[in-house]
């Protein structure tokens, strides 16, 4: 089974979990008025723990977040099979309709 994190897919959850984490480093949010810096202190398949460091002072505090990778819903090659043939036989379909009606009005 494949996770999903974005446009990408990953083996395991925790590796997706480790890339859902990593785009979260380095940003800085608001908390109360206060700006925090998010750096990443661990990662299990089943949470992220971010450390938030104040921007102006030297106190941070730790927030473990849920984590749960959904299944990985990207489309694959046979996906693209699939469409193909649905679209072709849309063209077929067409080019034989404007086959006849060009054929009963001559």
């Amino acid at each position: 089974m494949a996770f999903q994190v974005g446009a990408f897919c990953y083996d395991t959850a925790e590796g997706a979990a480790n890339a859902a984490a990593s785009s979260q480093v380095g940003s800085v949010v608001s908390v109360g008025g206060v700006s925090y810096v998010v750096d990443v202190s661990s990662v299990s398949p089943s949470s992220i723990t971010y450390l938030f460091s104040d921007v102006s002072t030297a106190s941070s505090f730790i927030k473990v977040a849920p984590f749960s990778a959904p299944d990985c819903g990207l489309l694959g090659a046979s996906d693209g099979l699939v469409l193909g043939w649905g679209i072709a036989t849309v063209w077929l379909v067409t080019a034989g309709v404007l086959f006849l009606r060009k054929g009963i009005h001559t």
